[in-house]
């Protein structure tokens, strides 16, 4: 197998940078699009109010499904993939067909047929959200597999991770961008809001295709893997995941903190102009210092895995996330300049940002590899897939729970009220409280010690 150099690694990380469009697209601005205050000018475009059992707006409705969907593919993409005998590898063959309907679907999303609410926009939306899942799953569930498959040493496979979370966070700080980007089109080309906004994304779309291709043509698969097919049937294989304890662990421990991020994603818009109120064409400047403040943590966080291991800083990122989550209660209460303090959260929230960017997929890979030495059999997708399936989950009833949480003590003719948005906000940092006190029974001596025995007898031979 050839070496893998810094070039293949750069390469394999691009389509990060393009996945850090659309999830901010999806994540960040989605209910903020279809669930608008009166200042932000966009117009409504799907039914309002809670419409579904009472208590689910469609906007929550339809994004929840849609998160279900893709953590039900997962693991039948992974299978897929795990199994593949295709001639040209495991992997890249589906990403080079699902690059394109991944792209498009995510602008989709926002190109509803009608400029006023009704059935058929929310039939659009519905549709678009739930294929976009689905190609997501298509492409990223063999571009994740990928990556423990090609590069076997913990400490090199933590610089991977770093340069793949640094490429899907400056994707994300392009996508914090947004609120800029969409003023700057209202201002020099008269764009109405809801057109400045689709151009926008029409612009990360197109960023974002070309992206997606990169590994597909420059990185032959079978140059660096040597993969052994599993011959065990899906179920059999989803038994064998979840009978590793310390992939349990993990997994549980990412659902929560998952979760809480989702909490935080999808209301971080409403947080910085109604709790901090702070106008919408200047919250990238928020977000940009997060992002900075995050990039410029990732050598420390990089360093202090390597050295200490990844636990610690696991646990003590959510703790920080937590207690970010539960100042942003009391932002205003807090005396001096809002810009001010709302630069010195984002500060502070750059570290579990950096965090939970970074280590989760390095400590998922150990695990994944501790089980490919104990078993002898590579079964990276299905893994990775399970993994999805769980956290995707919990991350299907935040988005469920978010838009209706946000209504809560909202004023007439507003769809979005402050009691609900300082609900949402305990809730996430009580969910990244749980994550701790889960992260703190994986046992990581085991896990690693088994690789360096693994790796020593190698070298023995």
């Amino acid at each position: 197998m050839k070496k893998v150099t810094t070039k293949t690694i750069i390469q394999f990380c691009l389509p990060q940078f393009a996945v850090g469009l659309f999830t901010t697209m999806l994540n960040n601005y989605l209910i903020y699009f279809y669930q608008p205050t009166e200042s932000s000018g966009l117009p409504t475009l799907i039914t309002q109010g809670t419409v579904f059992l009472g208590v689910l707006t469609v906007i929550g409705f339809i994004k929840a499904v849609g998160h279900v969907i893709d953590a039900v593919t997962d693991p039948l993409v992974a299978n897929l993939t795990d199994r593949s005998k295709n001639k040209n590898c495991r992997r890249i063959p589906f990403m080079k067909i699902y690059a394109l309907p991944f792209a498009l679907s995510s602008l989709l999303i926002f190109w509803t047929p009608s400029d006023t609410p009704g059935m058929l926009n929310n039939i659009w939306v519905g549709v678009f959200i739930w294929l976009y899942y689905v190609f997501y799953t298509l492409y990223m569930i063999p571009h994740n597999a990928l990556l423990p498959e090609m590069i076997s040493e913990p400490e090199k496979r933590v610089s991977a991770y770093t340069m793949h979370s640094m490429f899907f966070v400056t994707g994300s700080m392009l996508g914090y961008a947004t609120p800029a980007l969409v003023s700057l089109m209202k201002n020099a080309l008269s764009l109405t809001p809801l057109m400045a906004w689709r151009v926008t994304f029409a612009i990360f779309t197109l960023v974002g295709v070309i992206l997606l291709y990169v590994p597909c043509f420059t990185i032959k698969e079978k140059d660096y893997v040597n993969s052994v097919i599993p011959q065990i049937s899906l179920s059999q294989s989803l038994k064998h995941a979840f009978k590793n304890k310390h992939f349990i662990i993990l997994t549980i421990g990412q659902l929560l903190e998952g979760t809480g991020m989702s909490f935080f994603q999808a209301c971080i818009m409403y947080y910085i102009t109604s709790l901090m109120n702070i106008p919408e064409e200047q919250s990238i400047i928020i977000m940009a210092t997060s992002i900075v403040g995050s990039l410029a943590l990732y050598p420390f966080i990089g360093k202090w895995a390597k050295n200490k291991g990844k636990k610690i800083p696991m646990i003590a990122g959510c703790a920080v996330f937590a207690l970010s989550e539960f100042v942003i209660c009391l932002c205003d209460k807090i005396p001096g300049n809002s810009m001010t303090i709302a630069i010195a959260f984002a500060l502070v929230v750059s570290f579990p940002f950096a965090v939970l960017n970074v280590l989760p997929g390095s400590m998922m890979s150990d695990v994944i590899q501790y089980d490919t030495i104990k078993s002898g059999v590579n079964q990276e997708g299905i893994f990775g897939a399970a993994r999805s399936f769980i956290t995707k989950m919990g991350t299907s009833i935040a988005t469920m729970i978010v838009p209706s949480l946000v209504a809560v003590g909202a004023l007439s003719g507003e769809n979005v009220g402050r009691k609900g948005l300082m609900l949402s906000a305990i809730v996430g940092g009580i969910i990244c409280l749980a994550a701790v006190a889960v992260f703190a029974f994986y046992n990581e001596k085991e896990v690693l010690g088994v690789i360096r025995k693994a790796k020593e007898e190698a070298k023995a031979e």
